[in-house]
């Protein structure tokens, strides 16, 4: 049986460093215990506060409340109802380890599994409550506000992890729990990532991906947002070195406010658009290795 503390704190700089608390760490949080045979002795060795002890190995939760009894001089802990958005993202996450082929491999790396979402999706069928307060947004006042994009992902993240709870503890550990889990599956399995690919209520769509490190907050995929026609939007990865693949080619749009729209944040972004004798909704973007520029097709 083996037993990790980790210090919800420091989640970040455990992970990257391999490093983990011994299990008589006064701290509370999460432990993990695979094969546990005694959760609760587990999770009094711990320390005091709201405590979680994880079975990766059984896919099972243990709360408890740990206090210190001075009459006994001891540890004790008293078993706690882990909250609903905690296991449910614990479930959600371990079960990556039985994703199906042809839902993985489509996202960054190849070994990340690519959950599609939509803001009218009924709650929790793709996994996650879509965030209210983006229903009505779409793929270009993403790309367009640092913001909008930082809000966003850390909304996702959230949803993700289970940190949606009224407990400031609670959501701590569940996050912690998120990224431990993603680690895990990752390790054994394969599956290194979530990418939640948004279909927004106009049609266009936007990418973000979490890993084990920042469960707490998705990431913006440059590159990978579309228009409601399919075309790629500019973001950064204007000047990055994909810029050619991504965006060298030909783009069609249904009306001129479209085709406006376009160009508005190709320019944000660095692009040379020409926009003399414009006639058509086609635009010709071409690179020449270093830069993109468009023209009227």
């Amino acid at each position: 049986m083996k037993h990790r503390v980790f210090a919800t704190t420091s989640l970040s700089l455990l992970l990257r460093a391999g490093l983990f608390l011994s299990g008589d760490a006064h701290a509370g949080g999460l432990v993990v215990c695979d094969n546990c045979v005694n959760p609760r002795q587990i999770a009094a060795s711990s320390g005091t506060g709201t405590t979680l002890v994880v079975d990766l190995a059984q896919v099972k939760l243990h709360g408890f409340e740990v206090e210190y009894d001075r009459e006994l001089k001891r540890y004790r802990a008293i078993t706690t109802a882990v909250p609903s958005p905690v296991s449910s993202a614990f479930q959600r996450v371990m079960g990556l380890a039985h994703l199906d082929a042809s839902a993985s491999a489509a996202g960054a790396g190849g070994n990340g599994a690519v959950v599609p979402i939509h803001p009218d999706d009924p709650g929790l069928a793709n996994g996650i409550a879509f965030p209210e307060k983006f229903k009505d947004y779409r793929a270009y006042d993403i790309i367009e506000s640092a913001t909008a994009r930082a809000r966003l992902g850390s909304s996702i993240g959230a949803a993700f992890s289970g940190a949606t709870t009224n407990s400031t503890a609670w959501n701590s550990i569940s996050t912690t729990l998120s990224s431990v889990g993603l680690s895990f599956v990752s390790r054994l399995f394969g599956v290194d990532s979530v990418t939640y690919r948004i279909t927004w209520r106009d049609g266009s769509q936007t990418e973000l991906i979490i890993e084990p490190d920042s469960v707490h907050e998705a990431r913006y995929l440059k590159g990978k947002s579309r228009d409601a026609q399919g075309n790629p939007l500019p973001d950064a990865a204007v000047i990055g070195p994909d810029a050619g693949d991504i965006f060298a080619g030909d783009h069609y749009f249904p009306d001129r406010r479209s085709m406006r729209e376009w160009m508005q944040a190709a320019k944000l972004y660095g692009m040379r658009i020409d926009e003399s004798g414009i006639e058509t909704l086609r635009l010709r973007c071409t690179w020449n290795g270093e830069t993109l520029a468009c023209t009227n097709g």
